[in-house]
């Protein structure tokens, strides 16, 4: 996965997510929305661009990183909860 920022300003950011699908752009921009930004996860043509995530809030890098944060801690307590219960 490579990230691109397309666009960015103090109060607004525009990321592409090249070389993943539009399923992870809608889990970041869910996330977002729970970290108190706002967001929209865009692929424009399935065929076509790769998706994009573009966040507004006070400070979009910092949302996306708490974002991003937040989702790898939940990744591994997913992780956690499946090795225990293979061991069963």
């Amino acid at each position: 996965m490579n990230l691109r920022v397309l666009e960015s300003d103090k109060n607004m950011m525009k990321v592409e997510v090249k070389g993943d699908t539009h399923t992870l752009v809608q889990l970041l921009a869910k996330t977002v929305w729970e970290e108190k930004g706002e967001a929209a996860g865009v692929r424009e043509h399935p065929f076509m661009l790769e998706p994009f995530i573009l966040v507004k809030g006070s400070n979009p890098k910092k949302i996306l990183e708490r974002s991003a944060k937040k989702i790898a801690e939940q990744c591994d307590e997913l992780k956690e909860e499946f090795s225990r219960a293979l061991k069963k």
